[in-house]
């Protein structure tokens, strides 16, 4: 049966960019085209967009799927169809951006590979034995996607176990020598293959994918005499057949009750050759035998059980008692001889498939080390944070699977903190626990102060103050819960976020906290435990069509509303908010994807997608964010150092990286700041109090600190 192995490739000048919508599959099995069989597609056109990839692969794949008669007149279609709506959605584009290349296709089955090229298409094919041939197609090569005329070219190949192939094309395989492209093709399966390509292509480019096919072929006879397998010591030349070869594969029929002339080889004894072969480990060096001597005794112990189960069996009940002596039994000896008889072969069955499938589950195991020890030398050669992130994940699921087995990638995990942490300018931090929240789970916004943190529940709007002991390292006394504080209460309020308040520099009217609603400030005073409602006046304008964040600065409310995409901007005149005003022209800015807000003289807006927006007097500021190590993740959280919009720095909280990450007032990126433990990963947000400098996080359920220096 066949079990077709596939990766992409995808390196240029020695950094790889990961995978590629170039690649379209359809395992056997999972929606594939045509029982038992494997349809893999490469598109050579690096200009193409993923949705027209999507796209034309989906011509293709349907073609093939409904096409009748044989294989190659499938694929005939199915590349007509393909190339039929690439020259459709060219048409619409203009003529800068059109896709042109070539298409390549392998269809694998149970006893051979078929490879369909049309354009200046590339492919790669090696035996296990060394035979290696370029494939290319023949006579004048007309680009897909340029004409509705296209010629189709097919090469055939009757696989054998550790054949390996690659799909590319021109304009996605240059400056690539042969030689390190068959050196590759030889390391394993088309895991190893693609991960020695992305490491090992330091000049040039190479986009494209390879494929292997495990298993044993299953050889049918055939009604009409068909060239016979290679052997595998055959050149590439008698290895492959073209043209006529797929011709005689379409006419070929099976005969009934027929016996096939190569005899399938025993499933023990291919387990055993694949332990035996094995992968190669991270360095190039074959495993340690461990794996493969245990799996060789098991089998050899499976094999003396049945053998000599078999052998007391036939003593049990042997096949013809001598006629001279006719021997007469009793009825219970021949029940019980019966009843063994029965129930033996039962019991070999049941210790072969416990066997079987430790040693699969062994195998898979050996699987996922190989893997992710391939990644980890590709991380190495390219040593790119995206490299190493993989590496990471692929060593995570396996401890998921193996939570036992800590000690395989111990050393190669601690490599990649260490590389991850140098490319990514990651500085890590000792975050101390403060406290731990609960409920957990919910969300909470956070805001600090010199004394202590104000934890506002969105989920339940309701809000409580922790004074810190003296230390900073904990909490002093019970939480104040703000709900119960003297005066209005915050029954029915919709509070969604919360900011420290205080006389110092003018920040605001009195020393406790503002919690926020779009018709409403709620005015805690921690000196008396006053809480005081203050209503938004009306206004011409309009108001807040939803609060997301606020702030305050210079006695002077600001309210973020992505809704209106606007800043409202509220003053206090003795006990009143009176003047209220637009931050920006009515629908002149684009802050209706903005999620929080700070101010430092200066307002600075996060976006959804990590991007911050500046403003200096209503005015859009430089902020370019130039020079990521790696792609941020979601974000939750903006604060700014410090009450000069030239100076200082701007903190961005990763919720998904677990990563606070730290620029300049003009966007330049400086660094990350992470827990040691990568105690950040999930944060709901993040305060900074400027006096103590200490970044207080909250997760869901733990509030962290740690100082900035």
């Amino acid at each position: 049966m066949a079990d077709v192995i596939f990766s992409s490739i995808h390196v240029v000048d020695g950094q790889e960019l990961g995978d590629t919508p170039q690649v379209f599959v359809q395992p056997s099995g999972k929606r594939s085209p045509r029982s038992g069989e494997t349809l893999i597609l490469f598109l050579d056109m690096p200009n193409a967009s993923s949705s027209m990839c999507a796209d034309v692969a989906h011509a293709f794949s349907e073609g093939y799927a409904h096409a009748p008669g044989g294989l190659t007149t499938a694929l005939r279609l199915a590349i007509k169809l393909a190339n039929d709506r690439l020259v459709e959605l060219n048409r619409a584009a203009p003529l800068a951006q059109r896709a042109t290349g070539s298409i390549s296709c392998a269809v694998v089955n149970n006893e051979s590979v078929v490879i369909a090229q049309t354009g200046p298409a590339i492919a790669f094919a090696r035996a296990r034995t060394g035979a290696f041939e370029r494939v290319t197609p023949i006579g004048e090569l007309t680009p897909a996607g340029t004409t509705h005329t296209i010629d189709a070219f097919f090469t055939h190949y009757a696989w054998k176990q550790g054949d390996a192939f690659v799909l590319s094309g021109e304009t996605s395989c240059r400056g690539v020598g042969d030689q390190l492209v068959s050196a590759c093709m030889s390391k394993g399966d088309a895991r190893l293959v693609a991960g020695y390509l992305n490491a090992n292509v330091k000049q040039g480019r190479m986009t494209g994918v390879a494929f292997t096919v495990d298993g044993e072929p299953v050889t049918l006879p055939l009604a009409v005499p068909v060239q016979s397998h290679a052997t595998e010591a055959a050149p590439a030349s008698a290895w492959s057949a073209r043209g006529a070869a797929i011709s005689t594969t379409e006419t070929a029929s099976t005969t009934p009750g027929s016996v096939s002339s190569q005899p399938m080889t025993s499933r023990y004894a291919d387990q055993q050759r694949k332990v035996a072969q094995g992968a190669e480990s991270h360095f190039g060096q074959p495993l340690a035998g461990e794996h493969v001597s245990r799996a060789s005794h098991f089998i050899q112990f499976v094999g003396r059980i049945r053998q000599g189960l078999g052998a007391f069996s036939a003593r049990l009940l042997p096949a013809s008692p001598p006629q001279a002596m006719p021997v007469q039994r009793p009825r219970t000896t021949v029940f019980g001889l019966a009843t063994a008889a029965i129930l033996l072969p039962i019991l070999v069955a049941l210790v072969v498939s416990i066997g079987y499938l430790q040693f699969s589950g062994e195998a898979a195991r050996q699987s996922l080390i190989n893997a992710a020890l391939v990644q980890v030398q590709q991380a190495k050669a390219s040593n790119s944070a995206d490299s190493w992130n993989k590496a990471v994940t692929m060593i995570n699921d396996y401890e998921a699977h193996y939570p036992s087995d800590t000690s395989t990638f111990a050393d190669a995990k601690r490599l990649a903190q260490t590389q991850l942490d140098k490319v990514g300018k990651i500085t890590r931090v000792v975050a101390t626990p403060i406290i731990d929240l609960n409920p957990p789970g919910v969300t909470r916004r956070i805001a600090a102060s010199p004394m202590g943190i104000f934890i506002l529940d969105v989920t339940d709007h309701d809000a409580q103050y922790d004074v810190l002991s003296p230390q900073r390292n904990g909490i002093s006394g019970k939480p104040i819960s703000l709900a119960a504080s003297k005066g209005v209460t915050l029954s029915g309020a919709l509070l969604t976020d919360v900011s420290w308040a205080s006389t110092n520099g003018s920040r605001w009217r009195v020393e406790g906290a503002v919690l926020f609603t779009k018709n409403a400030l709620y005015e805690y005073n921690s000196t008396n435990a006053q809480m005081t409602m203050l209503s938004l006046p009306a206004s011409l304008t309009g108001g807040p069509s939803q609060v997301a964040a606020g702030d305050l600065y210079n006695n002077t409310a600001y309210l973020l509303d992505p809704g209106m995409g606007q800043i409202w901007r509220y003053n206090m005149e003795g006990d009143k908010l009176t003047k209220m005003d637009p931050y920006f022209r009515i629908g002149a800015t684009p802050l209706h994807d903005s999620i929080d807000m700070t101010i430092d003289g200066a307002i600075y807006t996060l976006q959804k997608n990590g991007t911050v927006l500046k403003y200096l007097r209503g005015l859009a500021q430089p902020f370019n964010m130039s020079n990521l190590p790696q792609r941020m993740g979601k974000v939750v959280a903006i604060a700014a150092s410090g009450n000069d919009p030239s100076s200082g720095y701007i903190y961005v909280a990763d919720s998904e990286n677990g990563a606070i990450w730290v620029f300049t007032k003009t966007g330049d990126f400086v660094k990350q700041l992470r827990g040691t433990n990568d105690e950040f990963v999930g944060m709901q947000d993040m305060s900074l109090d400027a006096a103590g400098n200490t970044i207080y996080v909250n997760t869901p359920g733990k509030l962290y600190s740690f100082q900035i220096g």
